[in-house]
């Protein structure tokens, strides 16, 4: 599986969460809501500003991505949490070249991506903590062993 070797401009992408959740307007009242399958992907607008060689790569990771489009790809994302990691991708629309400015060029295009497995109790926690005003005082547990320890002890 190729992997993205660029990162996308963090200040220049947005991401449309995938909705699991089924909305059926009604002619009167409020509308009604009910689960839908689990997973469902996210679809994010990126951007990139790079230089020609930048350029080149891009270009041709999009083009050897369609050779095989049923083939994801991996790329560094903010999506899930507010930490950089590596999701499953595809192109969800095609390679934009939006503007050129000497030796810049800025491009632009839409992943849709393979939404990660959310842990219930951690998001239940994370509600109930904002619910009793007490976001400052929580501690995502996997920075104790994964994060903490390590550095804690030079490894």
């Amino acid at each position: 599986m190729n992997k993205l070797a660029y990162c996308v401009q963090q200040s220049g992408y947005t991401v449309t969460h995938g909705n699991n959740v089924i909305v059926q307007e009604l002619e009167g009242g409020p509308s009604r809501y009910r689960k839908s399958r689990k997973r469902n992907s996210h679809i994010v607008s990126v951007n990139f500003t790079v230089k020609k060689e930048g350029y080149d790569y891009l270009v041709a990771f999009f083009n050897v991505w369609a050779m095989n489009p049923a083939m994801p790809f991996l790329a560094m994302l903010i999506i899930d949490d507010a930490e950089l990691a590596e999701y499953k991708c595809a192109f969800r629309s095609e390679f934009r070249l939006d503007s050129k400015d000497g030796p810049i060029f800025k491009v632009s295009t839409t992943f849709e991506v393979q939404a990660k497995l959310r842990n219930i109790d951690n998001d239940l926690l994370l509600v109930l903590l904002g619910n009793n005003h007490l976001l400052d005082r929580y501690i995502s547990i996997e920075k104790i062993p994964n994060i903490w320890l390590p550095n804690a002890v030079g490894v």
